[in-house]
């Protein structure tokens, strides 16, 4: 990793769907299990009700925190369902990246304190890592625990002073340029943007960004 010889790294935070775990159980859980519940409460096809669920949840948008809260969209189908039955219905879609636990073995042994900064709300950040929670000293939502929708400079600055560390003294990583990656930079944090697709997007768009992007998480050691 490139840091200046000053700074001494303390603290290592990760984002969770797309850097921790894949979005295979999220997407699960959005787009196939509460749209199969609906289309069972109101007789309708699989295609019919999954495109009426997706018309509400456009109609909310990201911008709203009911965009992320499970329980608000259960009561607003009217589906007898918990999150947790919910979750468990798709338990096997949860995929950990086979790379993570030996990184984080790795950091944790090191001496660093190892923390997580999600967007998602804290049962399905729960849910998904629960093999790996023993690792993580914090967890922190931006919608459950802030009620932020995104993470903003704002979210990490909050985050630092919890932790009573300088955003100097950060590494944060993500897989959304923004909110994982320009954000965190604009306040300090040493940040590295997650590319899993191996498409190289951003690298060439700045040359001064370019040893900030990696492919996999097992290149920040």
């Amino acid at each position: 990793m490139r840091f200046s010889a000053d700074i001494e790294v303390e603290v290592f935070s990760f984002d969770v769907d797309g850097t921790l775990v894949s979005k295979r159980f999220t997407d699960a859980v959005w787009l196939r299990g509460i749209p199969e519940l609906y289309a069972k409460k109101e007789g309708l096809s699989f295609d019919d009700a999954r495109r009426i669920v997706k018309r509400e949840y456009e109609k909310v948008g990201e911008e709203n925190i009911n965009w992320y809260k499970i329980d608000y969209w259960l009561r607003k189908f009217g589906l007898e369902t918990t999150a947790e039955e919910l979750f468990m219905r798709y338990r096997n879609e949860v995929h950990i990246y086979e790379e993570v636990e030996h990184v984080l073995s790795v950091l944790k042994e090191a001496g660093y304190e190892l923390i997580i900064s999600s967007n998602a709300a804290r049962e399905f950040i729960d849910f998904q890592i629960a093999p790996i929670k023993g690792f993580f000293s914090h967890i922190f939502s931006a919608t459950s625990d802030f009620g932020e929708v995104k993470k903003s400079n704002s979210f990490y600055t909050r985050v630092c002073r919890i932790l009573d560390v300088r955003p100097q003294n950060v590494v944060h990583i993500g897989d959304h340029w923004v909110f994982d990656f320009l954000n965190p930079r604009a306040i300090g944090i040493n940040a590295y943007f997650l590319d899993r697709s191996g498409d190289e997007i951003k690298r060439g768009q700045n040359k001064d960004t370019n040893d900030y992007i990696i492919s996999n998480l097992a290149d920040i050691i």
